[in-house]
């Protein structure tokens, strides 16, 4: 009974690799986390949360029991362990390329970068992202400060224009 299929969409997902694992995100907006189901096999990885699906079969094969996700309320972010270590897969999945698929090129490393740091995971530093003035958001009155320029005694400062 076709009527009580909904019509899945593609999420944007991005991935990055290394010679022993694979980095894949999902950004979905309002992510409902008691919806989401996760399911890896050696040869398969499935998502789906409401309308969202992504199933693919994985171009090597992966070890299930050492795979790991954390579900957040906008994305998944999914660890695959190869079952091997070797080089780089030519491309994620098997078969066409996947639709709203990018390669994460925050995460990425070249095979002949990778050194003994290899286990350094930048992706906690995705909470730094926030962070970016560190302590300056209060600073946000100076955008106030072009009027000083109607400050008497302060002529010599007409170049400070904002």
């Amino acid at each position: 009974d076709t009527k009580n299929r909904k019509m899945t969409k593609a999420p944007n997902a991005k991935w990055a690799q290394r010679k022993d694992k694979i980095f894949l995100t999902i950004n979905i907006p309002n992510l409902d986390p008691a919806k989401t189901k996760i399911n890896v096999t050696p040869t398969n990885f499935s998502f789906t949360s409401d309308e969202w699906s992504l199933v693919f079969d994985t171009f090597g094969e992966v070890n299930p029991d050492e795979c790991k996700w954390t579900i957040g309320a906008r994305d998944v972010t999914v660890l695959l362990a190869r079952k091997e270590e070797g080089e780089y897969w030519d491309k994620l999945q098997k078969g066409t390329k996947i639709q709203n698929m990018t390669v994460d090129w925050d995460k990425w490393k070249d095979e002949d970068e990778v050194a003994d740091d290899d286990d350094f995971d930048s992706s906690g530093m995705q909470g730094m992202g926030g962070m970016g003035g560190g302590g300056m958001p209060g600073m946000g009155g100076m955008g106030g400060m072009p009027g000083m320029g109607g400050m008497g005694g302060m002529g010599g400062m007409g170049g400070m224009g904002g």
